[in-house]
């Protein structure tokens, strides 16, 4: 049996085809893979405000200006501050979606599917009890008028410990959704945040590379190998003072006031890269609260301040 020429050229197009398609995206997913070692793991200088929360801040690389501005002052507003302008944090993630590209720094802000962002009141007003119920039947059926304020005091008193018993019950669930508010702010602070850079990955294949990141990047983070850092005064990009990785840290050079950036909720890592480590340290309990205290100094000021379970909670300043 033979085979004709028609046949054959039949064939071989559609085989040659198929090959050249399916190297497409290979090619594409090549080039997004090495974003990731590219730049994971690196220390970076960001230039502005992050918000604490895995929304992040919207980048347009084709678009004037590129920065979403309004959703980014809307989520300052909502989530606060996790990362400040000159902080030196890590990139913690690069994920290449279809239409943007996720550059994560120091953990990519709290708020994703595994975090707790409950903060409601949490309370079930406690069901009438069957002698509460009994009495008011009982009210509604007796003609004697002494037996029904009777029954009528007891069915008061049993009604006024329900009540009372939800009112301790409700004040319970508010200080716990307060406690949780309050954790939460902490969260926030600590859990980093990111750029969504708005790019058509899809279309982009091999000409999505680290450079189009750092470009798209320029004005808002100081990637390694920038002269200044973020302003000109931060801690060099790629060095860190102190603390675990994507820990963000501040500078403290050419007239930086650390007690600018302390605030409470940081940890004691965060803040010993500001001050350095602690010239003294004691545990003590207050309130039936362990808590440590530690006493840190720079060239004109020492500072006092308490933590529990490693996060700060108050703090004083004063002169040297």
């Amino acid at each position: 049996m033979r085979c004709s020429r028609w046949s054959l050229e039949g064939f071989v197009w559609p085989v040659c085809l198929a090959v050249v398609l399916a190297g497409v995206p290979y090619a594409a997913a090549q080039n997004a893979d090495a974003l990731s070692p590219f730049f994971e793991g690196k220390q970076v200088v960001v230039k502005m405000d992050m918000p604490g929360t895995q929304k992040g801040v919207d980048i347009y690389p084709n678009r004037q200006p590129p920065l979403d501005a309004k959703s980014y002052g809307d989520r300052l507003k909502q989530f606060g501050v996790s990362l400040q302008k000159g902080d030196t944090v890590m990139v913690t993630k690069v994920k290449v979606n279809k239409d943007n590209v996720e550059f994560q720094l120091g953990g990519g802000g709290y708020g994703t599917a595994r975090d707790s962002t409950d903060t409601a009141v949490h309370f079930t007003p406690g069901e009438k009890s069957s002698r509460e119920k009994d009495l008011e039947n009982q009210i509604s059926n007796e003609s004697d008028p002494d037996r029904r304020r009777s029954l009528q005091r007891e069915l008061d008193r049993v009604r006024s410990d329900r009540e009372r018993r939800d009112a301790y019950n409700h004040a319970r669930a508010e200080d716990d959704a307060a406690r949780r508010t309050d954790q939460l702010g902490m969260k926030r602070q600590q859990g980093g945040s990111r750029f969504n850079i708005k790019l058509d990955a899809r279309t982009m294949e091999d000409s999505l590379t680290p450079q189009v990141i750092e470009s798209a990047l320029a004005e808002y983070v100081s990637f390694p190998g920038d002269a200044a850092g973020a302003n000109g005064g931060g801690v060099p990009v790629g060095s860190v003072q102190g603390g675990g990785p994507g820990l963000a840290v501040r500078g403290a050079d050419n007239g930086f006031d650390p007690a600018q950036s302390l605030k409470k909720g940081m940890t004691r890592e965060q803040v010993e890269g500001l001050y350095g480590p602690a010239v003294e340290a004691h545990d003590r309990t207050e309130n039936g609260m362990s808590m440590t205290s530690c006493t840190y100094q720079s060239k004109d000021e020492k500072v006092q301040a308490d933590f529990v379970n490693g996060v700060l909670v108050q703090y004083s300043v004063s002169s040297r």
